[in-house]
């Protein structure tokens, strides 16, 4: 290789090093900030962090065990009331439902110890009682009832429970009453089937939470009467008082009603008209009663 040859390869070098200088130089130039502006910082890492889920749907009051329970990564930090370990729910209470897929967070289980017993027991509000209803879909106000819903008891008594008839009264009488109020349901049991003649009627069992005192009542009222169920909305938890509506209420029986007080008006006051006896059939039974 003569000298012209290599000036010339070592010229080439040297401006291929020469580029490679300016480039980085503009390249420092271009990162380096403005005058009078801030430095930008890297954006800090986030790592993924272990949360708990269900693998499987956990029903209420169920004790959670390994093949329920799994993890997933998310992104940090982890969400408030997660748990990390999986080790922390294994024998613990679901005390709601909880659905395949989702977190299981510290306030919707029982941690593990003595206290925590599979079953209704540990969803019991402390001092109250859970008392079961058998019922149908009438009763339960068409199957819509769920956990945790509010609910108004009321009772319909017969004529054989009502005692000595009123002076006036039909040969057929009734009775409804609210005996309590805003009750909490704890659990809606499963579908049953029961035979009513030749025909089939599903039945279900209601738990309600309840006082000493209520669940007294509630077990006269079972021997008493038919009881109905009303739902309420769940943030209304107020009681009223209630007055008891009568059949002879709905069909028209006279109790003697003063005319409404018409001072101050110009309406005229409005006639009262005399009693009179009618005929009310119910069913197979007849029998005279007072109308206006």
């Amino acid at each position: 290789m003569g000298r012209s040859k290599f000036r010339l390869i070592l010229g080439l070098v040297l401006v291929a090093v020469a580029v490679a200088f300016i480039v980085l130089g503009l390249s420092s130039l271009r990162q380096r900030p403005a005058p009078g502006q801030a430095p930008t910082t890297a954006a800090p890492r986030q790592d993924l962090v272990t949360i708990v889920v269900a693998a499987r749907e956990i029903t209420r009051g169920e004790k959670i065990d390994p093949t329920k329970i799994g993890t997933m990564k998310v992104l940090g930090p982890a969400p408030a009331g997660s748990l990390g370990d999986p080790r922390s729910a294994v024998d613990a209470i679901a005390l709601v439902t909880i659905p395949q897929g989702q977190f299981v967070l510290q306030s919707t289980i029982l941690a593990p110890g003595e206290d925590a017993k599979p079953g209704l027991s540990v969803l019991i509000p402390e001092g109250q009682r859970a008392v079961a209803l058998r019922v149908n879909d009438e009763v339960a106000v068409g199957n819509f009832l769920r956990a945790d819903d509010l609910v108004d008891i009321q009772l319909v008594l017969a004529n054989t429970a009502l005692g000595p008839a009123e002076e006036g009264a039909g040969p057929e009488r009734r009775e409804s009453s609210v005996i309590l109020q805003a009750i909490r349901v704890l659990s809606v049991g499963e579908a049953l089937t029961a035979e009513e003649g030749d025909k089939a009627i599903r039945m279900q069992n209601i738990t309600v939470a309840v006082t000493s005192e209520q669940a007294l009542l509630l077990a006269v009222a079972k021997q008493s009467g038919a009881f109905y169920l009303a739902l309420r909305n769940p943030t209304d938890t107020k009681e009223e008082p209630i007055q008891p509506v009568r059949l002879e209420d709905l069909v028209g029986a006279a109790r003697h009603r003063e005319p409404a007080s018409t001072s101050g008006s110009s309406l005229p006051a409005p006639t009262v008209m005399a009693p009179r006896q009618v005929e009310v059939i119910l069913g197979a039974t007849a029998g005279k009663q007072a109308v206006p």
